[in-house]
């Protein structure tokens, strides 16, 4: 029991400190000072540390860094050079002339236009070679001159250099197909950049673009501000600044081949890096030279140019270049540091406080306004972000009054508007319960069927059930699209039907809504119109049919006792008699459809030869309007039940179509078998189907918005009805996709005879 009770005593005594400490860390104040503080003192810290460190460090190591960074400067100098010759030598490669000139071996043209493009840039020579490896013209600037002022040479032979021969033979490797060639010129050591040069596409020979090494070297020197040598792959001095001109100057700085190979394998085993320099006991040591009675330090790097290594270079800095800096006392820097801390202690006190006074304003500014004051306001008026802060927050809270004022007068505008529209409006949440309904709405629902909603929903996208957590059946909103109107017909009401989801702007799915039209006058008329439309087509065939008897008749008995202008006017009237006939059969037709009245003699059909049919009699059009048509069929006949009149007017409905939109291009038929269904797509290259017409394509009477080349195009829109309602008729589909001034893609779609679908 005793140490029960000391247990609680503890915890009573340990409370009030828990407390005291949940308090401080609560309080913005010291979620800002204290974090400050310690970084000042973790800052001060380690500035201390780093600044008597850099006292402290020795001179060699600050003097090698230099030497690092005067070793980087000559390998980017390098590259720069190599770009500036690579730049010429695509100059002279490129140069309209120069690949003709060069297989002609015309010397003069060469001579006339290759110095021309070297004396504005540093490269000082160029070798034309041809596809042989033979000189066909050369060109070399002296030394330390300018202009025009070059040695022009030809007939030298190249061929026995394996990397003038690996450009001719077209070697490529990892850098491409440009190589670089160190050799020795009459006015010096150069260093070449080599390319193939192309005539037609083909390698008709190689040009050479070279540096004086000298120059070059000059011009290391003077970037990297060091001294700069340069070995070849032997190890040979090639050439150096470091006490040019000086009486044994080469041989003091020639590396032992010991040496030299020495310096080659750790540069291998960083080939990233431009300068070896480090521990001089463990790495490639830093060789002292003593030229003019004054000591300099080496440092070696890999003189690489497009990949190949040429050799060595070296830098080399005198070793008092650094001047020695007076050591400052670690107790000064101490005491510095120490009272700086304080004083950036202090001061981000006095700045914090600056900065939690406003806050607090705010925040309880915000709190009040959250909780409904919506008079409430800052009142901080300052320059800073802060200042901005409150004065944003109290715009903010301005504009929401403003904004709460006119969200009720919305309300009240669009719950008037919904009351005194006629159409009805449902709303249903996502599983389908009615949310709200307008007058208009609630009248209908009462005078129809309890389950006329449900009926309208059917068919619609579903989330089947969660076993796990229970959740309900509930509508697919993000499936859910805007559809066209739905006719239902409820008691003696005709109604329209729209469904659509009901989406917040920020994405947040709330439902679908409904939208019910009493149409029953419309539906009404529109019966009185197709029975009108049907009579009088009827009565419009008989006429006709006697008139296209009689014109058949004349045709039949003319035997040339009629003229040549009679008989043209005959077949006009033949013609023009045949395509009102058409018109009207494709009404009654649709008249037939509509009452589900339209006849079909089924058979077995072999689809393969149906459509075969249907194209062939297109081709001569198609290829007179200059329409390339390609037909694509199985190589195993597709069996179909179904009326071969019937199917070959649609088939030749969506080749008309094709005919008639399709300016240039091709017309492509493919015939195939997926699943248990034949397919047939007819693609064209037309003008398309722009996206405010695709909802409509395939009603009645509707004609696309007309391409501006196609507005003669004869029709009254009824070809697209009719294909669907046939196909429609033989259980099939029928659907288009287009892109408009694309093109389109029309396709059926029929159910295969099951001896087509077992023998797949």
């Amino acid at each position: 029991m005793g140490h029960v009770k000391d247990h609680k005593t503890k915890s009573i005594l340990t409370q009030p400190w828990h407390g005291m400490l949940n308090l401080l860390t609560a309080k913005i104040g010291t979620k800002i000072i204290l974090p400050y503080l310690l970084l000042t003192v973790a800052v001060a810290g380690v500035g201390a540390f780093i600044v008597v460190r850099l006292v402290t460090d020795s001179r060699q190591e600050r003097f090698n860094n230099q030497l690092l960074d005067a070793g980087r400067v000559v390998s980017e100098t390098m590259v720069n050079f190599e770009e500036e010759r690579l730049k010429v030598l695509r100059a002279v490669a490129g140069t309209k002339g120069v690949p003709e000139s060069l297989v002609a071996g015309d010397q003069a043209a060469l001579a006339a236009v290759v110095p021309q493009i070297l004396i504005n840039s540093n490269t000082d020579a160029v070798e034309l070679l041809n596809i042989e490896g033979q000189e066909v013209y050369g060109w070399q600037q002296p030394p330390n001159q300018t202009g025009l002022n070059g040695e022009e040479r030809s007939g030298a032979d190249y061929s026995n250099l394996p990397d003038v021969h690996r450009v001719l033979t077209g070697f490529v490797d990892e850098f491409g197909e440009k190589r670089a060639l160190m050799s020795e010129t009459p006015f010096g050591p150069m260093l070449f950049t080599i390319g193939p040069v192309y005539l037609d596409g083909e390698r008709v020979g190689a040009a050479l673009v070279g540096t004086y090494i000298s120059e070059m070297t000059t011009a290391l020197a003077e970037t990297a501000v060091a001294r700069v040598t340069l070995y070849d792959s032997q190890g040979n001095v090639v050439e150096t600044t470091l006490g040019r001109g000086q009486e044994g100057i080469i041989k003091l700085l020639q590396e032992p081949p010991e040496q030299y190979r020495t310096i080659q394998t750790f540069l291998g085993r960083a080939p990233h890096s431009s300068v070896v320099i480090t521990d001089p006991e463990t790495e490639v040591p830093l060789r002292r030279v003593q030229v003019l009675d004054r000591e300099y330090t080496l440092a070696y790097g890999d003189w690489r140019v497009r990949g190949q290594s040429l050799g060595l270079f070296s830098v080399a800095l005198p070793s008092d270049f650094i001047v020695s800096e007076a050591a400052t006392s670690r107790n000064v820097l101490g005491l510095i540091f120490f009272l700086a801390t304080i004083g950036v202690f202090i001061l981000g006190y006095i700045i914090a406080r600056r900065i939690i006074l406003p806050i607090q304003r705010l925040v309880q500014t915000s709190v009040a306004v959250a909780e409904g004051d919506l008079d409430q306001r800052t009142g901080i008026r300052r320059r800073d972000e802060i200042g901005s802060l409150a004065q944003s927050f109290d715009t903010m809270t301005d504009r929401l009054v403003k904004r709460n004022r006119e969200l009720v007068e919305q309300t009240s505008e669009l719950e008037a508007i919904l009351n005194s529209t006629a159409d009805g409006i449902i709303v249903l949440d996502p599983q389908g319960v009615i949310i709200t309904a307008n007058p208009a709405a609630k009248k209908i629902l009462s005078e129809v069927s309890a389950d006329f909603v449900t009926d309208i929903l059917r068919g619609l996208p579903t989330v089947p059930p969660d076993t796990n957590s229970g959740a309900e059946t509930k509508l697919a909103l993000d499936l859910v699209k805007l559809q066209q109107p739905q006719r239902h017909e409820v008691g003696n009401y005709v109604l329209s039907a729209m469904i659509g989801p009901v989406i917040t702007p920020n994405g947040e799915e709330l439902g679908i809504v409904i939208a019910l039209r009493d149409i029953t006058r419309e539906a009404e008329a529109e019966r009185l119109k197709d029975g009108f439309i049907t009579n009088i087509s009827h009565e419009l065939r008989t006429p006709l049919t006697a008139i296209k008897g009689n014109v058949d008749l004349l045709l039949l008995t003319a035997n040339g006792s009629l003229s040549e202008q009679q008989m043209r006017s005959i077949d006009t009237i033949d013609r023009s008699t045949n395509k009102l006939l058409h018109h009207i059969n494709q009404i009654i037709d649709i008249s037939q459809i509509q009452a589900n009245n339209l006849r079909l003699n089924k058979e077995e059909i072999r689809l393969t030869t149906l459509v075969e049919k249907v194209v062939k009699s297109w081709r001569e059009p198609l290829e007179g309007k200059e329409l390339t048509l390609k037909v694509s069929l199985p190589e195993t006949d597709l069996w179909v039940d179904g009326d071969s009149e019937r199917l070959s007017w649609a088939i030749d409905n969506l080749m008309r179509n094709a005919y008639n939109y399709t300016l240039t291009g091709e017309v492509e038929v493919q015939l195939c078998q997926k699943e248990d269904e034949a397919h047939l797509s007819i693609t064209d290259t037309g003008v398309g189907i722009a996206e405010s017409d695709k909802l409509y394509l395939f009603t009645r009477f509707f004609r696309a918005t007309p391409h501006e080349s196609l507005f003669e195009v004869p029709g009254v829109g009824l070809g697209l009805f009719i294909t669907r309602s046939i196909i429609e008729l033989h259980d099939g589909r029928a659907w288009a996709e287009s892109e408009y001034n694309i093109g389109s893609t029309f396709t059926l779609a029929l159910p295969l005879l099951r001896k087509n679908v077992e023998s797949k």
